[in-house]
């Protein structure tokens, strides 16, 4: 299904838009839901409801703050005693404060894990690429 919309633009925008859809050969609406395609944020559909509050604030960071989400890392005590935690529950001797603490701590994985994908995302959309290993922010 689609919708019309009607939107007042400048003189300017318009000879911009009116030359790439004359460059590509295509309507200018065309070029318009292309452009918004490309623009919009990614939504949140592809992340559990759960999570959404805590990545939504991510759209709000400048590149450098996005930067940094993307690299940050699962503190190594944090990712022992997680370990430790499963390697108990597997043998059957996990307690049940053990219990909440393991589920903190995937938690804690799996929130970072988002954000740390999602920063990913929205620096790629913003024209900048990070190269494996060191993650360095570069102009695409």
């Amino acid at each position: 299904m689609t919708h019309a919309i009607t939107i007042n633009v400048s003189d300017a925008l318009y000879q911009q838009l009116y030359q790439a859809a004359s460059l590509f050969q295509q309507p200018t609406e065309a070029i318009i839901l292309d452009s918004l395609r490309h623009t919009l944020p990614p939504i949140f559909e592809d992340i559990p409801v759960g999570y959404q509050n805590d990545v939504f604030p991510l759209l709000a960071m400048n590149d450098q703050e996005l930067l940094q989400e993307s690299r940050r890392v699962f503190p190594s005590e944090h990712w022992q005693s997680y370990e430790s935690l499963l390697e108990q529950k597997k043998l059957g001797q996990l307690l049940s404060d053990d219990e909440q603490a393991l589920q903190a701590l995937r938690r804690e994985a799996d929130v970072l894990t988002f954000r740390r994908s999602y920063a990913a995302v929205l620096l790629k959309r913003r024209g900048y690429r990070l190269t494996p290993p060191r993650g360095e922010l570069q102009s695409a």
